[in-house]
């Protein structure tokens, strides 16, 4: 059998990458481009400057290559808000999972406990300014003459999907992560539609993962490949993270250290905890992915821009950080931009406790590293209860660069971290999605899968180190419970 090749392509927070996969080789060649000031800020992307920069680095790594490519896979970001008028053309930037602008109408709606019951078990989702639901919500009552001008919803993966296809369409993986989606009938919600004013036509027709559409002439002739190639309708990037690291088998669970912190479990049907905590949203081919989303590097970056000075990076500090005894160290609450899983809390506080004189920038630093690792396990409890221990960890992200916070992850969890070796699994991810979808879809993405093979990265050291983290997990909790009340100013 020839071996298939496609192109992965995928838009994160902070850059676009390609790659290129073989179904006999893996991945051959990678591209990477950042994206610039102008087209993020961090909370928001022009959707056009986006879109040119992921098509610039399509074409780069076409340009590259000597092989005919045989479909394209994509992946972007989970929980992004973008409206459209009638000849689809942008209103306003992407509002990213990080943009809280609507926090005052989530928290609203939050005060209502029986809405957050229902909305919660019905969609996987929390009543919280991440969510596009919420987003939309809010710009009808600050932004109506914005809304009124709004003839579509849709977000980067599916803009993304419609520049290069012309097509508007969304995988019920991408569509699980908005709000408006139900997880149990796998159709957008209509009660949920009709609390904000929408109609099912200004959404995306929902799709399967595999589905494809046809590059368009146009963007074939920018990027070099034939017009009709297949493209995937793109899945987001936690979800496809998962996939790449062994798909829908149960009993692995994906631990990824980012921008983001998450852990997902794959499951046969929707588990959720009785009280709104961790999230749940649909996968692909009849799997549900539990998990939990936390804010982790952006507490790094904020550490850095403001406390470490110009002449410190990242590998001198974190060599200074451990050698920090973790028994004198301050703590740290990671909500320096509002907290995620598990409190949801748009205005919970961040910030270090226990502060002394003789603390320096390393105690300080190894304190965020801590504090971010307290908030995962955090969560990884109450998704061990509700959905069962897992066999196996796999830990991917940019945790993997630093093989001190790596350990201190594995002592803290108490458990072995395994990874598969990839650099970017979620583009890995992609790129497995879009051989299958030419392949024969679901079976054909279990057998590239079942080829994945992981490797310890990391073990738990002695047992007594463990016990030390339990303790200061313990008195992070406390310090935790003590401020859910406190307000930001």
């Amino acid at each position: 059998m020839n071996a298939v090749h496609v192109i992965a392509l995928e838009v994160s927070s902070s850059s676009a990458k390609c790659a290129l996969f073989s179904s006999k080789q893996g991945i051959i060649r990678t591209v990477e481009r950042r994206l610039s000031a102008d087209v993020t800020d961090g909370l928001t992307q022009d959707p056009d400057r986006m879109t040119a920069v992921a098509l610039d680095t399509l074409r780069e790594l076409v340009s590259q290559i000597d092989v005919p490519v045989d479909a394209i896979g994509l992946s972007g970001t989970w929980h992004s808000l973008l409206l459209l008028d009638q000849d689809k053309l942008p209103l306003h930037r992407i509002s990213t999972w990080a943009d809280l602008q609507s926090a005052p109408t989530a928290a609203k709606a939050r005060q209502d406990k029986g809405f957050v019951q229902e909305f919660y078990h019905k969609t996987g989702c929390m009543a919280h300014a991440m969510y596009p639901l919420f987003k939309y919500w809010h710009l009808t009552k600050t932004s109506p003459e914005l809304t009124c001008r709004a003839r579509y919803v849709s977000s980067q993966i599916e803009y993304l999907f419609l520049k290069l296809t012309g097509e508007q369409a969304v995988s019920r993986s991408s569509a699980a992560g908005s709000g408006f989606f139900n997880l149990h009938t796998l159709h957008w919600d209509q009660e949920l539609l009709d609390l904000v004013g929408l109609s099912e036509e200004q959404l995306g027709n929902l799709d399967d993962a595999f589905y494809v559409g046809g590059l368009s002439a146009a963007a074939a002739q920018h990027v070099g490949l034939p017009s009709g190639t297949p493209v995937t309708v793109g899945m987001p990037d936690g979800a496809l993270n998962q996939v790449a690291v062994g798909g829908a088998r149960q009993g692995v669970m994906s631990f990824s250290v980012g921008t983001s912190g998450a852990l997902r479990l794959a499951l046969h049907e929707p588990a959720l905890p009785d009280e709104p905590s961790t999230w749940c949203y649909y996968l692909l081919d009849g799997f549900y992915l539990a998990g939990a989303a936390t804010n982790a590097t952006n507490n790094v970056e904020w550490f850095m821009r403001n406390f470490a000075g110009p002449d410190q990076d990242y590998t001198a500090l974190g060599q200074a950080a451990a050698g920090v005894d973790p028994a004198k160290a301050p703590l740290f609450l990671p909500f320096i931009y509002g907290e995620r899983c598990p409190g949801w809390g748009e205005n919970r506080l961040g910030g270090f406790v226990g502060l002394k004189p003789h603390h320096g920038v390393a105690e300080m630093y190894y304190a965020v590293l801590e504090g971010i690792l307290f908030n995962l396990y955090h969560c990884y409890e109450i998704l061990a209860e509700t959905a069962g221990e897992p066999a196996q960890i796999l830990v991917s992200g940019g945790i993997m660069n630093s093989k001190s916070w790596l350990q201190m992850a594995s002592d803290i969890f108490g458990r072995e971290l395994f990874t598969t070796g990839v650099k970017n699994d979620s583009t890995f991810g992609a790129a497995l999605v879009a051989a299958a979808a030419v392949s024969g879809g679901a079976d054909a993405l279990h057998e590239l899968t079942a080829k994945i093979t992981a490797a310890p990265a990391c073990q738990p050291r002695e047992v007594e180190l463990t016990k030390l983290y339990r303790r200061r997990y313990d008195m992070y909790l406390d310090v935790y419970d003590s401020l859910a009340t406190v307000r930001r100013y």
